[in-house]
């Protein structure tokens, strides 16, 4: 039994504030070889000035301590199992599936691979989290509400919280929830309702070209592997992403003659932001971008004085489940290719706050953790991970990229990135941008998906290698002159290796390209325009197939049909008719889910519980839109037509705004209902704390098909699940005009004037500048701090 934690309701606004740490002045460190200096802009964003990497990567973690040790110490325990010691009994669920996962083992075995330069970093910057957590300096409030104290900082926590933040943000829960689909409707139907990427929807190479490839890709291995589904267990919970968008423009398009580079990154919304803001310099780099905190260095966005880089995810196949065969007299030994090999069985402890201690005992395999599925009962689900296997040294790249001089340098330096595969795009001062795909795609054999869980006994699923580096998708300066990246298909079907067969679809992709097309020459400051681009393309279609449609009776749906009839699809904040479509659109796809794969079955998939039901619903919803604008009656029941359908989904639209927001429609505006609501983790566990622990909700526009990002829960507008987590815009011409923005702000402390500083700014999408010049980061300074050598 852990620590008895401390009343909840006995927290004050004044304890919030007393956790704050001073933020100038001076301090005296152990481990710092010379001084350094942190200067803090208006919006609490540190700006580290160091003489040297170790002093430079020890005063990002000490400073990162200062604004996020609370998230950090939140992350570090997720990652390993170990979120029930501070958050009680309502995470035991989460910390029993992630100690299945075995990230720590991952997590230690790439630190202890990691080379030199990148271990000195890792080493440097544990050590800074430490003289933070051993210095004279408040701990934040949430040590004292859950009774534990932050243990010492280790290297390896920085990578377990990388591999926490983004192995959920793969394929392993679609290919669950595509098996169950195939168990309960089987393969030809499952394939039809849960297809690949559509013909005609755009590739990101080559620019503005539409994919022309197999519609039933996937269709054959469902039908091979059906027959193994018979002995998969429960689905494996997890989380949502809604994806990113970005673009670069070539200078001959912009008003600057040098290149821009924009975009935004969408995740669900964190408490505090997970993008952390911050400038770190020395004599071998100087960057501003985002860090995770508890990670060191810029991975995802960045610039030195050379190249700016940001990422989308490209939705690659990284990720395989293997069905294990264990043996019914002795569960530890599983078989393979006709031979019992020892499993890896471990017996493990869960310490929970003001509860009792819950034994559990996970197993791996050759392909890897067994997460889903129970060995003592025969089989289970090992999920082969390419960030999971461990020992590679992958950190090299986060302080050798910081250097790069071009992008093709930059570009280069990518080599032996794993997790996460994205969609790396650049931009630099000599005028050339472009695209390069990085991390690690197992390559199947004969190159062959495995869209299903696999056998894991047969031993004819193994991985054979990755594609190669030098044959990953590349373009560079490409002759259309701007590059769009929306979690699109990478490649047309030209291509020879196999990516994927879970891409976003196009709608978001489409709307920057003409963005980006209809500018005369703009300037980083102009990029906001498709920022807060909202023009839906499924909106549009549903407009065209309500025309001419006969009113209903019912004075309130005929009311909110003349609206739409006559709306042009945008999915504006102060509109009501976004909020009459989505209703209606949930509704239509609660009715037609039940008609084609169950009752049973569409409740399942309707509960957003993990990632690969939200694909499955996002593919359903894309269905439908085509169905309906195609004139295709497949998914509807015999009889009925579209016209029928859409009117009744409407008419159980209307009747449940009518019931949450009232009975006049000018009352259902998007902004009053589609807000995000930030959530401290520990106000989800003991919800009293909310009031201080949590940020004001934020209006927001958009919706899960427009660039300005807000997909919603279904049957739940109010409820956004994944939206705009950092904007920017990185002008290489003059990186004083770049502009940056996150949805809450830099701090982690709910008492600081930086928590949630930038929430005005972000909901109107607005950014703040992105200060780089020195001269200008002291000029603009509202504090001061020296780290001073002990």
């Amino acid at each position: 039994m852990t620590t008895t934690a401390a009343d909840p309701t006995s927290l004050t606004a004044a304890d919030l504030q007393a956790a704050v740490p001073k933020m100038d002045g001076k301090i005296t460190l152990p481990g710092l070889y010379a001084g350094v200096h942190v200067w803090r802009d208006q919006w609490g964003i540190p700006h580290i000035r160091a003489a040297n990497e170790h002093d430079a990567w020890f005063a990002q973690g000490f400073v990162t301590a200062q604004d996020r040790l609370w998230a950090m110490e939140y992350d570090r325990r997720r990652a390993v199992g170990r979120w029930a010691e501070a958050a009680g009994k309502s995470a035991i669920g989460q910390d029993m599936q992630m100690r299945r996962h075995r990230l720590e083992d991952a997590a230690r075995a790439d630190c202890e691979a990691a080379g030199p330069r990148a271990k000195a970093m890792l080493e440097a910057y544990s050590d800074g989290v430490n003289a933070f957590i051993n210095s004279d300096a408040p701990l934040p409030a949430e040590y004292r509400i859950t009774g534990i104290t932050p243990e010492p900082w280790e290297p390896w926590h920085s990578l377990a919280i990388y591999k926490v933040r983004h192995i959920f943000m793969g394929v392993f829960e679609t290919k669950a929830w595509r098996a169950r689909m195939v168990k309960a409707l089987g393969p030809e139907r499952a394939a039809q309702l849960f297809p690949s990427y559509p013909p005609g929807q755009p590739v990101i190479i080559p620019t503005g070209a539409d994919y022309d490839g197999d519609v039933d890709l996937g269709l054959a291995q469902l039908l091979e592997h059906a027959a193994n589904l018979n002995v998969i267990g429960k689905g494996i919970g997890g989380e949502m992403d809604s994806g990113s968008n970005s673009w670069a423009i070539g200078p001959e398009r912009t008003a600057t003659g040098g290149p821009l580079l924009a975009g935004d990154s969408h995740r669900g919304l964190d408490t505090p932001s997970v993008y952390y803001q911050n400038h770190l310099a020395c004599d071998t780099f100087d960057v501003i971008g985002n860090s995770f905190a508890g990670v060191p260095g810029f991975p995802h966005f960045g610039h030195n004085p050379w190249v700016a880089w940001c990422v989308t995810h490209t939705a690659a196949d990284y990720q395989d489940l293997y069905i294990e065969w264990f043996n019914d007299a002795d569960p530890a030994l599983y078989q393979n290719q006709g031979i019992w090999f020892n499993a890896d069985v471990r017996d493990e402890v869960i310490k929970v706050r003001d509860g009792d201690d819950v034994h559990i005992r996970t197993w791996a395999t050759h392909h890897g953790p067994v997460v889903g599925g129970d060995p003592m009962s025969g089989y289970g689900l090992a999920l082969r991970y390419t960030a999971g296997d461990g020992g590679v040294p992958w950190t090299d790249i986060l302080p050798a990229m910081l250097e790069a001089k071009s992008v093709n340098e930059l570009a280069d330096s990518m080599e032996g990135w794993v997790d996460p595969v994205n969609n790396f795009v650049m931009a630099d001062v000599h005028g050339n941008y472009g695209y390069q795909c990085r991390g690690e795609i197992p390559r199947r054999p004969n190159d062959v998906p495995a869209p299903l869980p696999v056998p894991g006994w047969d031993g004819e699923h193994e991985w054979q290698g990755s594609i190669p580096f030098n044959e990953m998708p590349r373009n560079i300066n490409p002759p259309e002159g701007y590059v769009v990246t929306a979690n699109n298909r990478p490649v047309d079907a030209r291509y020879p290796y196999y990516i994927s067969m879970d891409f976003a679809p196009g709608y978001r992709a489409m709307r920057v390209a003409h963005g980006v097309n209809s500018f005369g020459k703009p300037a980083a400051a102009d990029m906001g325009r498709i920022h807060s681009e909202r023009l839906s393309i499924p909106a549009q279609a549903y407009v065209v197939a309500l025309a001419g449609v006969e009113p209903p009776q019912n004075p309130t749906a005929a009311e909110a049909l003349a609206r739409l009839q006559k709306w042009p699809g945008s999915i504006d904040t102060d509109a009501v008719e976004p909020t009459i479509y989505s209703a209606m659109r949930d509704a239509l796809m609660w009715r037609l889910l039940k008609h084609n794969i169950g009752e049973e079955l569409a409740a399942l998939a309707w509960q957003p519980a993990d990632r690969g039901r939200g694909v499955f619903l996002n593919r359903f919803k894309n269905l439908m839109t085509d169905g309906m604008s195609a004139g295709d009656i497949d998914l509807l029941p015999e009889g009925a037509d579209w016209p029928g359908v859409l009117i009744t989904a409407l008419e159980d639209g209307v009747r449940t705004l009518k019931a949450k927001l009232g009975p006049d429609v000018d009352d259902w505006s998007w902004n009053r209902v589609h807000r995000a609501r930030p959530q401290h983790p520990l106000s989800m566990a003991t919800p009293e704390l909310g009031k201080l622990l949590d940020p004001p909700e934020i209006a927001t526009g958009g919706d899960g098909d427009t660039p300005w990002a807000g997909s919603y829960a279904p049957g739940d507008l109010a409820t956004v699940l994944g939206l705009s987590v950092f904007r920017y815009a990185y002008d290489p011409a003059d990186w004083e005009r770049s502009l940056w923005a996150v949805p809450l702000g830099a701090s982690g402390h709910p008492a600081s004037p930086h928590f949630a500083d930038q929430s005005e700014m972000w909901s109107h999408v607005r950014m703040a500048p992105m200060i780089y010049g020195w001269e200008r980061v002291k000029a603009n300074a509202e504090t001061e701090q020296t780290l001073r050598v002990a």
